[in-house]
Formats: C-alpha cells, sequence, structure tokens
C-alpha cells in the first residue's frame, strides 16, 4: 500500500489491506485484515499522515451495506482517532481499553465491525507467537 510520506509515495515495507467474502448463515460477509506503518516509530503520527487510513476508511464505506468485518494492526499508538474517523464511516471497534502490544502500552490491534453485526464476545490474549497479543471476537447478525 503505497502512502504520502511528507509529499512523497513511500513503501518503507510492504502495507496491506486484504479483503475476502464468504457466506455465513446465508449473509455474504465482508472480511478485511490490515498492517499499517506505525508512524510513532518514525516520530510521527498517522493523525498527521492520513493517507494510508483513510484508504482503508474508502474500502469500508463502500462495502456498509453489508456485514464487514475489519481486524488487524493498525500502529496507531493514540487510537482515539482512529476509532473516531472509522466511527464516523459506520462502524465500532470490540475494545479500546486493553493493550494489544507487548512494547508500549499501546492498544495497536482493533477489530472494527458495521451495523450488521453486534458482539457477543471479546478476549486479548498473550501469545508467544508475536510481540501482540492475540484479540479474538464473537459476533452475531443484527439484521
Amino acid at each position: 500500500m503505497e502512502f504520502d510520506f511528507f509529499g512523497e509515495k513511500k513503501t518503507p515495507t510492504d502495507r496491506l489491506l486484504i479483503g475476502a467474502s464468504t457466506t455465513i448463515d446465508g449473509h455474504v460477509v465482508r472480511l478485511f485484515n490490515t498492517h499499517l506503518l506505525a508512524f510513532f516509530m518514525l516520530n510521527s503520527s498517522s493523525e498527521v499522515h492520513l493517507n494510508q487510513r483513510n484508504l482503508v476508511e474508502e474500502q469500508l464505506r463502500k462495502t456498509a451495506e453489508a456485514p464487514t468485518l475489519l481486524t488487524g494492526d493498525f500502529n496507531v499508538s493514540k487510537h482515539q482517532s482512529l476509532i473516531a474517523q472509522f466511527s464516523e464511516a459506520g462502524y465500532e471497534t470490540v475494545q479500546a481499553k486493553e493493550i494489544t502490544w507487548r512494547r508500549r502500552p499501546y492498544v495497536l490491534d482493533h477489530i472494527f465491525y458495521n451495523e450488521w453485526l453486534k458482539p457477543t464476545g471479546w478476549w486479548v490474549r498473550p501469545t508467544p507467537a508475536s510481540d501482540h497479543h492475540a484479540l479474538s471476537a464473537e459476533f452475531e447478525f443484527t439484521k
């Protein structure tokens, strides 16, 4: 995923937004996963460099008429602005309080969902397989 960084197109490492559709109980469900650049590690912020987040939001808006989940490592140290941005697009996160990164007390990982879905439970669990804790959730259809 290319993005603008002070007027230059950058891809320091490949940044992806992967999407797929599946059918569950007769509902076509759209699934997305992403891993965005950690601008805070470059002494900057995704609040200043919104291009990556805006590209993700654009895809979310295109699928608002169907059950949609977006998961991933958003690498936003001040996650409230990310949650507010995606909320304006019609998506909420299952949790915003439990730390998901081992190195610093940040909530970097999220599961966003739209009005077609309702979380019935979620968990943050430590795992030795990553520097992030695993975030899981269960949902039911609302429509």
